[in-house]
């Protein structure tokens, strides 16, 4: 045997845990094993850490499917590792609901958990407790899994060991560390600063942007107007907690329309983003039946050349190629009726065209006479881009339209093609990724971009929020207690020039009504920023030089840079051979950070074996 290894994971989340698992999967089969001591460290429980902890309001659900969330490996996943299979959320809730039953925050939602369901993240929190302590149990003889209840605050260089310090005093002498934080805090941006100090200086609310469940609630008046920035996910959390947490009740009537009674304690909700429409409902019917071969025209190996990528130019025409060869696939395949001629004819002159040609253009209006049933990628981007209202009465109106009418697009198997492209989307992430591993996509170019444009973008199509959150927030509209600002909001402060008082103001490009309020709430998460983050493990290192961030623009993320095998970078742009960073505050990990789907060959696991390889690797002295 030889010298005994000694890896520090530092945070305990699904991230954590799902490195974790393949590590021990990979020393399950070692033929020669040397004795590893494995320290996890997170102040939260180990599994679901905090983003995930079971303490949060059972209102609060995620925004996937319990059929469409696992933590394991099964038969489509290319891992170099062993292959261990095990449930769903679904099938592990089916399987302990007895014991589930007893935690009385979840009691009444267990029974009613099928595999179509969204669940909370409390009952989610239970799940991931589960797979963290399945794997500790799993450990071979020679491997040790100590958890620790605590955060790190240091880590230093000693040689070829590295010393982590944690806030108790206790130090781990270490051979290789991996830094899985998933989601810290940010110190307050200038911006937020600012914010703060004039609310603080004019009497008025405003809540800078954090994790919802972190957040308070009760600092929101009642009865008032609320400006809201922000229509992503953060947002349905704000709108659970200002609504239906407030004591409104949501009833269906014997038509199946949603409607709200408040309970007379909610704010008046002016809501505005960007696009001004939330994320797109998840889709409700099964996905898989629309599942085309893939990928065919984005792959790592048909990028042509071996050096640097221009986004724009090399990446998203190919991208884009990808995306709407399975729209077409799907409809040629199950919507025959709405295509001229076959799909083997179609996809003969598809394939050989250049991705925005005039004859790719004229080849698709033939064989899909109508409009409608051709893909669009700027319109699914921005639906309501360049449109124009005659103010706020008319903006209720079109995206309470807009938003009835994609409830009911993602619920019916006549727009199947969204399965499909929804399914692109996913191997698009893929091919990104094994071109970051590849390093062929330049780091400026990794924060603007993927980190930007396409994270973005993927959220919008693929990453929205329940069918019934949609309902839920027309009932709001209609029972005025949710209204919309419209397409390009903007927030501000304002000072009567008169009385100076303060005031915060939404405005939409859209058109020129005007909502003032006290109160202003940023619906967002923190822009990710090492330098600034919430957490000082983070900050110590970058101030020491140990770790750099990767921004494209003053006012964009700045997320932690990595090499190829996520080794982290200094500032003279060297890997550090024995430190390691993963999860979605890393430069060019949003590709594999959302909870992967079963079946699916998920970059979520094949990251994490490559990870844990490497780890092993380098921990071995």
């Amino acid at each position: 045997m030889g010298t005994a290894a000694v890896v520090v994971i530092v945070g305990g989340g699904p991230r954590g845990t799902g490195v974790l698992e393949r590590i021990l999967a990979h020393e399950s089969v070692n033929a020669d094993p040397v004795p590893i001591d494995i320290h996890v460290v997170d102040p939260y429980p180990a599994g679901a850490g905090r983003i995930w902890r079971g303490s949060q309001a059972p209102l609060l659900w995620m925004n996937s499917t319990t059929a469409d969330v696992t933590m394991f490996t099964d038969e489509t996943t290319a891992v170099t590792g062993p292959v261990l299979p095990g449930p769903t959320l679904a099938e592990w809730v089916a399987e302990h609901s007895t014991e589930l039953a007893e935690f009385p925050e979840i009691a009444a939602e267990v029974p009613m958990i099928t595999p179509s369901s969204f669940a909370s993240r409390s009952l989610q929190s239970r799940y991931l407790n589960w797979v963290f302590q399945t794997a500790v149990d799993s450990a071979p003889a020679h491997v040790d899994v100590r958890v620790h209840r605590r955060s790190v605050v240091d880590i230093v260089n000693v040689g070829e060991i590295q010393t982590v310090h944690l806030d108790d005093g206790v130090v781990i002498e270490a051979t290789a560390v991996l830094l899985a934080q998933g989601h810290p805090d940010a110190l307050a941006a200038p911006r937020e600063t600012a914010l703060t100090s004039f609310a603080s200086e004019h009497g008025l609310t405003y809540v800078g942007p954090g994790y919802t469940a972190d957040l308070d609630a009760d600092v929101i008046p009642e009865r008032e107007p609320v400006l809201i920035a922000g229509l992503g996910l953060a947002f349905i959390d704000w709108m659970v907690l200002l609504a239906e947490s407030r004591g409104g009740v949501f009833e269906r009537g014997e038509d199946g329309t949603l409607t709200y009674t408040p309970s007379g304690r909610e704010p008046l909700l002016y809501a505005g983003s960007r696009r001004g429409v939330p994320y797109h409902s998840k889709i409700s019917y099964s996905i898989a039946d629309a599942r085309p071969p893939l990928p065919r025209f984005f792959t790592a190996d048909l990028v042509p050349g071996d050096g640097p990528l221009d986004f724009r130019n090399d990446i998203w025409p190919l991208a884009s190629k990808e995306l709407a060869g399975a729209h077409y696939h799907e409809l040629f395949a199950s919507h025959p009726d709405r295509t001229v001629g076959t799909w083997e004819e179609f996809d003969a002159e598809f394939a050989s065209l250049a991705w925005g040609s005039s004859r790719l253009q004229e080849l698709v209006e033939n064989a899909v006479p109508k409009p409608e049933d051709r893909i669009d990628l700027e319109r699914l981007n921005r639906p309501l881009g360049g449109e124009r209202y005659d103010g706020l009465a008319e903006v209720q109106s079109r995206i309470n339209e807009y938003i009835s009418a994609d409830v009911a697009r993602r619920s019916d198997p006549y727009f199947s093609a969204d399965a499909a492209v929804f399914s692109a989307l996913l191997s698009t992430y893929m091919t990104v990724g094994e071109l970051l591993r590849r390093g062929r996509i330049p780091a400026e170019s990794v924060a603007k971009d993927v980190e930007g444009w396409l994270h973005s973008f993927f959220s919008f199509i693929a990453s929205g929020p329940p069918p019934e959150r949609l309902e839920q927030l027309i009932a709001l509209n209609e029972a005025g207690i949710v209204q919309f600002l419209g397409p390009d909001s903007a927030f501000s402060t304002e000072i009567d020039p008169v009385t100076g008082a303060g005031i915060f103001v939404a405005r939409s490009a859209s058109h020129t009504d005007i909502v003032a309020a006290n109160t202003l709430v940023e619906a967002r998460l923190p822009v990710a920023s090492i330098s600034a983050s919430g957490d000082s493990l983070l900050r110590t290192l970058h101030g020491r030089g140990e770790a750099v961030e990767l921004r494209a623009t003053v006012d964009s993320s700045a997320k932690l840079a990595v090499d190829g095998t996520s080794r982290i970078l200094d500032q003279d742009n060297t890997a550090h051979p024995r430190r390691f960073a993963a999860g979605p505050w890393v430069a060019g990990h949003n590709w594999s950070a959302a909870f992967p789907r079963p079946r699916t060959n998920a970059g979520f696991f094949r990251h994490n074996d490559a990870l844990a390889a490497e780890i092993l690797g380098a921990a071995r002295l």
